[in-house]
Parts: C-alpha cells; structure tokens; sequence
C-alpha cells in the first residue's frame, strides 16, 4: 500500500480530487465519510504494478518495431546502392559498369585511366544493363568505331555477391548486343562470357582487361605462343591474327560471328530462337533457318544436292545442327540455347569442348 496525503479540491459522491504534497494532483474514490473542500486528508493506495509493467512491455514493443522499421529501410536504401555485379565490356576501349540487385548501372568506369567515365556515359546511371550496352555500342558507332567485317565486341559479366550470381543474364546480354549489331549492319565476332573477381585480378596484374585475358590465357592453354614482350599482346586481334585463330575457334559456345545484309530487313531471334516482331521467321534449329554453321555440315554437302551456291549466314555459333540438308537462307541472329554454355572454373576459364566454328 501507499499512502497519499493532500488537500481536498474538488469532491462528490464517486470521486475526490486531491493536491498532494509532491504538487500533484491525485484522484481517488471518495471516503466513506465524504471529506470537505480544503480538508486535508490522509489514504492508503495500492500500488499498481501491472499497469507500470504494461508501460514498460508496449514501451519496449515500440521501440523494437522502430527498430526493425528503421533497419529495413537502411537496407533497402543500401542495397539499391551496392554493386552485385560487374560487366567489363570491350570494343574500342575497356570499360567496366557496375550493377546493383535490380540490374540497374550504379557507376561507368574507364578502365583504360581508372577514372570515372565520361558525361554521356554517367548518364546511363539508373537505367538497365542491357540499355546501357547498346547505348555504349551507339555512341562508339557514331564516332566511327566499327569496321567492316573487322571488329571484335567482349563482354565479361563478373558476379560480386555469390547470393545474388544471377542478376545479369548472360544469354539475355549477348542477344541484346547481338540484336543491336544486325540492327545497325555491324559485321564482326561478338563473345559475352562469365567470369569471377579473382580472374579479373590477375588481368589488372599483367595490364589487361579481364576480355583480353581470358583470349589470351585460351590461347596458352591451347597451346598458341603468345609473346608478352610484344606491345599488341594486350589487342586481342593482333594475338589472333598473330596465331592464325579466331574467336569462335577458342570459344566456340561463348561467341558468334555477327554478318548482316544491307539492304534488307533484319529480324533477330531472342535466346530461345524465335523471331521476336516482325513477319515470322524459321526457327534457328530448323533446317531452313541456315543460321547455324559447323563442320559437320561442311563435309555432308556435295556438288549433288546443290548446296554450293548458299548465302552465308549473318550469325554464326558452334551449335550442331538439326539437319544436314540447308535451303536458302533468311538473314536473323541464331544463338546457342543458355545451357549449352560451359560453367567456368575457378581460373575463370570457359571450358572449351566442342567443335571449333571459324569466323567468316
């Protein structure tokens, strides 16, 4: 029990009030003996320590749904800011692009200065990796860049978070580069492969990026001599012309040759191989398609089926055929399916099984 002592206020038959000695004011349940105004009276109170318990229970209740609150926004806003993966792509220059969760480019850096990219290019903050490829591509087409029939286009995707290794597609990238190639008449090898940091560690080591070291530790391991006294060593076409190769030799499921025909109207299939828009086209497994080439095809043809004559594809992998007869061709893009393509191993390395497709 407490007692309270204080001088009546106010009163009636239920409740009186109280000004009490600590200059509170008190309500209690009247006496039996009702008191009178400016009496001062003495009460024993009980001692409510549920209701102080209860304080502390909603008070501690609030202040841990604060907490989570308060958390769960520092890491939506930290996530939309931290890079998960990275794409080193290469065509005149290197550069590298750096993507958060959603695929959206934080960050453009010149590889060749280590800086910063240039202003147009820090534009392309916020938009989709895919967007951000192509409008790379324009800018250096618009300038001049691409050659007829002699360009060499490398895109490295490099997961920086194992929980999340998924967020660039792979396949998706290469068709979107591929798609703008054809779109835009670009004749060339396109190769977009899948890395990790510590291969592109060893790259920033030897004063590459991680798009010529990967040509270059293949042709090594093929047993190709490159030279790394010479300066063009790090210029992926003087290493290939230097070893009579190409790139679809050393990464037959990685990379393509990309030829469009001007004057006609180009229609590119997407990753399964179906044409996207536009009339309807044959599948790239169909044997009218004439989108895929290897060797095996090469030697089924003879003067008697009157296949010497074909138009040469405009794109090219090393994906078998379904058939060994061909009929004319109609010019679109023809990938391998995505999981025909080889997992890397811990040197970063694609495996390179397969038959070897030359770039035309």
């Amino acid at each position: 029990m407490k007692e309270a002592r204080g001088i009546v206020m106010k009163t009636s038959k239920k409740k009186t009030i109280l000004y009490t000695e600590g200059g509170d004011y008190l309500e209690i349940p009247t006496p039996k003996t009702p008191p009178m105004l400016g009496q001062v009276i003495e009460m024993d109170l009980p001692i409510h320590k549920a209701s102080g318990q209860k304080f502390i229970k909603l008070a501690s209740i609030a202040a841990v749904l604060l907490l989570v609150v308060g958390l769960g926004v520092f890491n939506i806003a930290s996530n939309a800011n931290t890079a998960v993966a990275a794409v080193v792509m290469d065509t005149n220059n290197s550069k590298e692009l750096l993507v958060n969760r959603d695929a959206k480019v934080l960050k453009v850096v010149d590889l060749a200065h280590g800086t910063q990219a240039s202003s147009s290019e820090v534009q392309l903050q916020g938009k989709d990796i895919y967007t951000s490829v192509n409008l790379i591509m324009a800018s250096a087409n618009s300038q001049g860049v691409f050659k007829q029939g002699k360009n060499l286009i490398m895109a490295s995707v490099i997961p920086l978070d194992s929980r999340q290794s998924d967020i660039v597609n792979q396949v998706k990238l290469r068709d979107s580069m591929g798609q703008y190639m054809l779109a835009n008449n670009i004749s060339g090898a396109l190769m977009v492969t899948k890395t990790d940091e510590n291969t592109q560690k060893t790259a920033q080591s030897l004063g590459m990026s991680v798009n010529h070291y990967l040509v270059y530790k293949r042709l090594r391991d093929q047993g190709f001599m490159v030279n790394q006294s010479n300066s063009s060593y790090n210029d992926t076409s003087h290493m290939l012309a230097e070893s009579s190769t190409t790139l679809n030799s050393l990464f037959p499921q990685e990379s393509m040759t990309i030829m469009p025909h001007k004057g006609t109207n180009q229609e590119a299939p997407n990753s399964m191989g179906t044409p996207m828009t536009g009339e309807k086209m044959p599948s790239m497994s169909s044997p009218e398609s004439g989108s895929v080439h290897n060797k095996s095809q090469d030697q089924n043809r003879s003067p008697m089926n009157g296949d010497n004559n074909q138009s040469p594809p405009n794109m090219m992998n090393s994906s078998p055929s379904s058939s060994n007869q061909t009929t004319p061709v109609q010019p679109h893009m023809g990938t391998a399916p995505s999981n025909s393509m080889p997992k890397l191993n811990s040197s970063g390395s694609a495996g390179s099984s397969g038959s070897h497709g030359m770039m035309h």
